[in-house]
């Protein structure tokens, strides 16, 4: 091919590749390369003081926290307090994040981005936001999906896009941003080594108790006590599983106490007997398809006595709901554990 006729060619190829990609940028609406760097929350940082409630919507699903004398907590949950620090770590990485990458416009993508309307039902996407002691709102913005290691290593960002706008982005900031109670608060209850337990009883309505006792020879393992001569246990019983179960309690949730006792066949009991004359009781309601908690506590003395306040203190007025399974762990029943024949 001659030279001339080979520029042509190379010119003409130049020309067709541009058109492409142009065509190609032109209608890909899912990323622009437009770099920002402004601030998500404009002089949040300067505003921080006067914050007084941070409020989260995901759809049907909502949490308030409200800040106090003695600190934040969970507003609609009764003034629950919330874990030191954690409210503080939040509007610190909203205070600095920035708006890095413009994403699509086109609506009818941003639920990739967990970014569309967070009243709607079943959204991913989160509202956030920050309101002074009258009421007023100092930031808002919908907080969407992480993108890890967005920023090289382990440094992620998050999507987020402001109320009103079409306009999504790739933010700086690892939003943490979750509607569950156990995110932001002590998730924690109850915490006993199941080894100092001695002897547990589970009393269910209309069944037989349960009555679990500690094995003399090795204090880590537990005996269903009152076997029927003739019967066993069915393989995977699990009788250590319900000590430990019973022994470590986390939330999924938490309110004020009811005032109301609880219709006698909905309350069931499990009653620990511990080293040093340590006492509690577990009082499992059932409420529909939920399993709620709440705790007596006493000790006789000692480390004892020392265990007993500190429930007491932190759980009295409180009413905790657990996981299924947990529930599911700690109310068996004889038919659940021996065999039938």
């Amino acid at each position: 091919m001659k030279p001339r006729a080979f520029a042509a060619l190379a010119g003409i190829t130049l020309v067709a590749v541009v058109l492409a990609v142009a065509t190609y940028a032109s209608q890909n609406r899912w990323s622009q390369a437009k770099v920002s760097g402004a601030a998500l929350l404009p002089g949040l940082a300067a505003q921080a003081s006067r914050i007084s409630r941070v409020e989260l919507q995901q759809g049907d699903k909502a949490l308030a926290l409200a800040k106090s004398n003695d600190g934040w907590t969970l507003a609609d949950r009764g003034g629950y307090p919330v874990k030191p620090g954690v409210v503080r770590a939040l509007l610190v990485k909203l205070s600095e994040a920035e708006l890095v990458e413009s994403k699509t416009r086109n609506k009818d993508r941003f639920a990739l981005l967990e970014l569309e309307d967070p009243a709607g039902k079943d959204t991913k996407s989160r509202l956030l936001r920050l309101k002074d002691d009258q009421g007023g709102i100092i930031a808002e913005t919908i907080v969407g999906k992480k993108r890890w290691d967005a920023f090289g290593g382990s440094k992620s960002g998050t999507y987020v896009r402001k109320p009103g706008d079409q306009q999504t982005w790739l933010s700086n900031g690892d939003l943490d941003v979750s509607l569950n109670v156990r995110d932001w608060v002590q998730a924690g209850v109850l915490d006993v080594p199941s080894a100092k337990i001695a002897k547990l009883t589970v009393e269910i309505p209309g069944e037989e108790p349960l009555v679990i006792a500690r094995d003399a020879a090795d204090t880590a393992k537990h005996t269903l006590l009152g076997l029927p001569e003739g019967k066993k246990l069915k393989d995977g019983a699990g009788i250590d599983a319900i000590v430990r179960a019973v022994a470590n309690i986390e939330l999924d949730d938490v309110r004020k106490a009811a005032t109301a006792a609880p219709a006698a066949n909905d309350l069931s009991l499990a009653k620990i007997e511990a080293d040093g004359g340590l006492a509690i009781t577990v009082r499992l309601r059932k409420e529909g398809d939920d399993t709620w908690v709440s705790f007596e506590a006493t000790g006789a003395e000692g480390d004892a006595k020392k265990t007993a306040e500190d429930i007491v203190k932190r759980t009295q007025g409180w009413e905790y709901k657990v996981p299924t399974f947990k529930a599911q762990a700690i109310l068996k029943r004889r038919p659940d554990l021996i065999e039938a024949s």
